[in-house]
């Protein structure tokens, strides 16, 4: 894993050192899980809160990325209530399929792979009195994702998709056996898109020959 890191890095090095754009996006949303455990099988929903930075050619870039949550899955029965937190921190394949990506609707596909880190409180009903805190070893997962993406005035997107995230999570309170941990995200965002190079005199030439501006 630590070959695959540096190697990453240093992709990353040289897409941002010869970037023709520069992604920024700040997103939240909903995620609902979908654990398998049957203590844990019905959905919570819970809001998260991320920032993504990537760099490479108009139609395909790398990045990093990091969420954590605002609100957290819980899951309670008549004597407990277990609430789970979650901060991620990640790498990703981003592609923009469209004529301008950094100016014109278009079709985003994502790729990546990164640490989820969690944490578990666990609560005594009634009263909420917090009886128990477990932190969890980070553990490797995956994700994926698609949506799109539509100018808001000339290099600043709304971005709007879907995104499953793959994790296992070492089982209650840190025994040696995992359960699967996934869930679902529906996230929005704003991005703002850099451009360079041959990308930026595109870009000049969409603006110059648009009278609103707003890259439609």
């Amino acid at each position: 894993m630590k070959k695959a890191q540096l190697l990453f890095v240093f992709l990353f090095t040289i897409s941002f050192l010869n970037a023709q754009q520069l992604m920024l996006e700040i997103y939240s949303g909903v995620n609902a899980t979908a654990y398998e455990p049957k203590q844990y099988d019905e959905t919570q929903w819970h809001v998260p809160i991320g920032i993504r930075l990537a760099g490479g050619h108009e139609h395909v870039q790398i990045g990093v990325e990091y969420r954590q949550n605002i609100t957290h899955p819980a899951f309670a029965t008549e004597l407990i209530k277990e609430e789970f937190d979650e901060t991620y921190k990640g790498l990703f394949l981003r592609g923009n399929f469209s004529s301008l990506p950094a100016y014109r609707f278009g079709l985003v596909l994502k790729a990546g792979a990164g640490y989820y880190e969690a944490s578990q409180n666990i609560y005594a009903i009634p009263g909420d009195a917090l009886s128990a805190s477990v932190d969890y070893d980070r553990t490797l997962g995956y994700n994926g994702g698609i949506g799109i993406s539509s100018p808001i005035h000339t290099l600043l997107h709304w971005e709007i998709g879907y995104q499953f995230n793959y994790v296992d999570r070492p089982e209650v309170l840190n025994t040696s056996a995992s359960y699967n941990a996934s869930y679902h995200s529906f996230q929005m965002g704003l991005s703002l898109n850099l451009v360079f190079g041959n990308t930026a005199k595109k870009c000049r030439r969409v603006i110059s020959g648009n009278r609103n501006k707003k890259g439609w």
